[in-house]
């Protein structure tokens, strides 16, 4: 009984570490998503100046700091969503079994998660050297940053799916805010099935 009260206060621990590090990801995510909406809306403007005016105006920076962006928000974002267990699964199988082999199905999916985490951080490091070597078209900065938002992305996964697995093979239950999150996700998810 000791060993589960040491070992679950430990991971309440690395539960609160893991969730201030995917609040900040998830702040820093929407903020690429409002930046990339605010680049493309320049870009839709000038364009729209330049048709109806004839002012000789043109943003090639702001179409590529929007896709710039969008390749920010969607690591970042991918990686909180993989804590905030949002990504898409076939959960049927799991929910057909009994809970303690529906625990080890759970593992195996994310060990595998884990696996492909770790093979696209690893792909980056190489993205990244080979982007110290290329600069942008029109902003003309180092391909490297952009693709450093994949490398952290993938790390981020890497950590968060390893979260799970501790979870898991823990048996620890859930925090009840996070619980409670859970919950509301999939009453969510309920009403909209019920209104297709």
């Amino acid at each position: 009984m000791a060993g589960y009260c040491a070992s679950h206060e430990r991971f309440q621990t690395l539960q609160r570490i893991m969730n201030s590090i995917n609040g900040a990801a998830e702040k820093c995510a929407g903020l690429f998503l409002i930046g990339m909406v605010l680049a493309i809306s320049i870009s839709v403007f000038v364009r729209l100046l330049y048709t109806y005016s004839g002012i000789p105006l043109s943003t090639p920076w702001a179409e590529e700091l929007g896709r710039f962006m969008m390749v920010g928000s969607v690591f970042l974002g991918g990686a909180v969503a993989t804590y905030r267990l949002r990504l898409i699964g076939v959960d049927a199988f799991i929910g057909m079994v009994p809970e303690s082999v529906a625990r080890w199905l759970r593992v195996v999916a994310h060990v595998l998660t884990l696996m492909l985490a770790l093979l696209l951080a690893w792909k980056s490091i190489r993205l990244i050297e080979l982007g110290l070597r290329q600069t942008s078209p029109a902003m003309e900065m180092p391909m490297a940053y952009i693709y450093v938002f994949m490398f952290i992305g993938c790390v981020l996964m890497s950590l968060n799916t390893l979260t799970h697995v501790v979870k898991e093979l823990a048996n620890v239950e859930v925090s009840r805010e996070d619980s409670e999150t859970e919950r509301a996700a999939a009453a969510m998810q309920n009403s909209e099935g019920g209104a297709l």
